[in-house]
């Protein structure tokens, strides 16, 4: 195979973990075999009763669950600080760079020293390399890869190799992760998506429509910016959405091209007379056995109407963006739909006032305007899996907007 046939095949790999999670054991491999690694890691940090740690949900399947978890135990305080270097060293741009373990010591002695060291030595790991896959939330999708003594990972080719893997690993566990929050609840995702809020619709390689979620469907119903063809297509109807869609859908080389911060890729389709708008996302799909079309060479559609009232974790955010506590009050009142004039009269300030603290809020998260904010907020805060209660209302609110559409064409 063609060395550029098996870097778009291993990249479709990736995306395929947005409708199948339990792939990237299996991906992780092919990526460390791509750079000439012994293996790769996709792993987070969590703080529980005022204790860090470290979970590693996913890594090649070469390596076995009771080793790592046991190595993990026995250093986890030096794997701890290991991560904040590496972190500290990877955070300022939005571009993803892996470091090299040379900083976590003052020399090699010094490193070799060291007992995790020590013990990945036993399990033929000499170098490691490590990094954020999200600066956006920089405890997530941290990324990390292990390297034999007789390879250099600093050489030009591996670093290459590298950098054309892992913003498309960083856009797949970024955009997929309302699935991934569902599939943490749910056990099987393809027959849950109508508990998402955010729109889900798989096109199959004519684009034709194999799925929409009811979200989805009520975008299709309420709005101007998606429509059926007569032949079952998913159309973008704003030209320039349109054109910007059609980059992402006809190659791959469209993807993956703000490395940690993904979301920037995204569409925005203005919703008419309104601040906000559809937030639109879309991921290469190649396999898709769940939905009965092995051979599936489609895409996967995320659509997030940012007019919707969503519940953020304002705490969260601010600690994250070192928001005031005004910020955080109007960003709030951003999430649940509210306009800066009605923000304005809720809290009984003057606009002005108001534009200066959304100018603030966007500055401080580096959005370029609210509709990525809300995006980068309910991402952050996980609040796009709606329970029994909350799907019901919004679907009704989708009926009653389609109807109020239909009747106004009407007149």
């Amino acid at each position: 195979m063609h060395i550029q046939q098996q870097l778009d095949h291993l990249i479709g790999s990736i995306y395929e973990t947005a409708v199948n999670p339990d792939r990237w054991p299996t991906v992780l491999t092919a990526v460390a075999a791509h750079v000439g690694a012994r293996g790769a890691f996709l792993f987070e940090l969590l703080e529980e009763d005022g204790r860090r740690r470290i979970r590693a949900p996913y890594f090649s399947d070469r390596y076995d669950r009771a080793l790592v978890d046991g190595y993990l135990a026995r250093h986890m305080a030096q794997e701890l600080a290991d991560q904040d270097e590496f972190a500290r060293c990877s955070r300022q741009s939005d571009g993803i760079d892996l470091i090299d373990d040379s900083v976590l010591a003052p020399s090699e002695a010094a490193l070799l020293a060291r007992a995790n060291v020590a013990e990945m030595l036993r399990y033929g790991i000499r170098y490691r390399m490590g990094g954020l896959l999200n600066k956006d939330h920089v405890t997530r999708d941290r990324f990390a890869l292990q390297f034999a003594p007789d390879t250099d990972p600093s050489t030009p080719e591996v670093r290459e190799r590298i950098a054309r893997v892992l913003p498309h690993i960083a856009k797949a566990l970024d955009v997929a992760r309302p699935m991934a929050v569902l599939a943490a609840r749910q056990t099987a995702i393809l027959h849950s998506l109508d508990r998402l809020r955010v729109g889900i619709c798989i096109v199959n390689a004519h684009g034709e429509i194999v799925l929409a979620n009811t979200e989805f469907e009520r975008q299709i119903e309420t709005y101007g910016v998606y429509r059926r063809s007569p032949r079952g297509k998913l159309v973008v109807v704003p030209e320039a959405s349109a054109r910007r869609a059609a980059d992402l859908t006809e190659t791959l080389s469209g993807h993956g091209r703000f490395g940690a911060r993904p979301r920037k890729e995204a569409i925005l389709c203005s919703l008419e007379g309104r601040e906000h708008a559809l937030c639109l996302e879309i991921t290469p799909l190649r396999m898709a056995e769940d939905l009965g079309e092995p051979k599936l060479k489609g895409h996967i559609v995320y659509s997030l109407d940012t007019s919707q009232a969503f519940s953020i974790d304002t705490a969260l955010m601010a600690r994250q963006f070192a928001l005031t506590a005004a910020e955080s009050g109007v960003f709030q009142m951003m999430a649940e739909g509210l306009t800066n004039n009605e923000i304005s009269d809720r809290r009984s300030t003057s606009v002005e006032t108001v534009n200066t603290q959304v100018k603030s809020i966007l500055s401080k998260t580096q959005t370029a305007n609210r509709v990525q904010a809300i995006r980068l907020a309910t991402n952050i805060s996980f609040s796009l899996v709606a329970d029994e209660v909350d799907m019901a209302g919004v679907a009704a609110t989708g009926r009653e907007a389609a109807a109020e559409k239909r009747g106004s064409a009407a007149t």
